[in-house]
C-alpha cells in the first residue's frame, strides 16, 4: 500500500512540476511579448507627439493668414447675401434613365440576358 501511495504522490509532484515548468515558460513568453509592445507603444507616442508638435507649428493662425494673403489675394470675406440653401443651387437636368437604354434591353430579364 506504501508502494502505491508513494507512485501516485510521485506522479503527482511530476505532473505538478511539468505543469509549473510549463507556465513559467509561459509567463516568460508573455513578458517578453509584452515588453516588446510596450516599446511599440513608446515608439507610436513618440511619433505622435512629433506629429503633434508639427500640426501646431503648421497651423499656427498668423501662419495660415500669410499664406491665405500670398496665395489667395482676391479672397474676401463673405457678405450676407453671399450665403443661401441648397435648393437654391441650379442643376442641370440629366435624362431619365429610360430614355438612355435601349427598349430591348428593357424587354429582356436580366437573368436570361447572355454576355458574350
Amino acid at each position: 500500500m506504501k508502494i502505491l501511495i508513494m507512485t501516485v504522490w510521485l506522479i503527482g509532484a511530476s505532473i505538478t512540476g511539468a505543469a509549473l515548468y510549463s507556465i513559467a515558460y509561459e509567463v516568460e513568453r508573455m513578458e517578453t511579448e509584452l515588453a516588446a509592445l510596450e516599446l511599440d507603444i513608446r515608439e507610436e507616442r513618440a511619433a505622435t507627439h512629433g506629429l503633434r508638435a508639427e500640426w501646431a507649428y503648421l497651423a499656427r493662425p498668423a501662419r495660415i493668414e500669410e499664406l491665405s494673403q500670398r496665395f489667395l489675394p482676391r479672397m474676401r470675406v463673405l457678405s450676407a447675401n453671399q450665403i443661401g440653401l441648397a435648393e437654391d443651387i441650379p442643376y442641370a437636368q440629366l435624362p431619365d434613365v429610360l430614355d438612355v437604354l435601349d427598349p430591348e434591353d428593357l424587354a429582356t430579364p436580366a437573368a436570361a440576358t447572355v454576355i458574350r
